[in-house]
């Protein structure tokens, strides 16, 4: 099925952009578009605005701990088999919880039909090493994008997402299926995945341009 994703540098605004998106499709497309899925957001501390995890949200409202500092950390203390990014700490079950649900809900559920003529986007905001402690997730994100996904049923699905530009296992798989990259490693390129580079002079424009790319399919 057709997926793009966005790459670009840390806090350049590839979750903004996805955000934003999500509200015009949800406004603009409700009669032609479905969303479902989930995105991340950066959870600060006043009064400096200082990092102190992530938090998941899924497209319908839902939300969670994705990770937290040690010290903003809530809940029974992390142990040694707890998975860990620098100084945060996964929260990987809710995580799960959440995100798997999101991303498969119209896939694998045969008694909820994807209405007929409407584009369903799934929307993944991100893969990046967080995520992708989850092996589920990790084989569900595979499933739709690496593979050559001929079955039907799946036309009138679109993945749209975010992907970290150099963290390696998942994301480098999708940035080398997509053949992104000076040093993409792979001879297989899937040619419905393709990947943006979002900078700080392209930002602005990247909402119009996933759009337009939409609009060719539910016209």
């Amino acid at each position: 099925m057709p997926s793009l994703f966005l790459t670009g540098k840390p806090r350049v605004g590839k979750s903004t952009i996805i955000r934003n998106l999500i509200k015009y499709l949800q406004t603009t497309y409700s009669e032609t578009i479905s969303t479902h899925g989930f995105y991340t957001s950066e959870v600060s501390k006043e009064p400096n605005n200082f990092r102190i995890g992530f938090d998941i949200i899924t497209i319908d409202g839902q939300k969670g701990v994705l990770s937290r500092k040690k010290e903003y950390w809530i809940g029974n203390p992390p142990d040694n088999n707890t998975p860990k990014v620098g100084n945060y700490i996964i929260n990987l079950k809710e995580f799960e919880r959440l995100a798997i649900p999101s991303i498969t809900t119209n896939i694998h559920n045969k008694e909820k039909k994807i209405e007929k003529n409407k584009l369903d986007v799934i929307i993944i905001d991100e893969v990046g090493k967080m995520e992708c402690f989850s092996n589920d997730f990790n084989e569900i994100v595979r499933n739709l994008v690496l593979k050559d996904n001929d079955n039907k049923g799946n036309e009138n699905i679109f993945v749209i997402g975010t992907v970290a530009m150099n963290h390696d296992g998942l994301a480098k798989e999708i940035r080398n299926k997509a053949g992104f990259g000076n040093f993409c490693e792979s001879k297989d390129i899937n040619k419905n995945l393709i990947i943006w580079e979002v900078t700080y002079d392209n930002r602005d424009y990247i909402v119009d341009n996933i759009v337009y790319e939409l609009e060719k399919m539910i016209k």
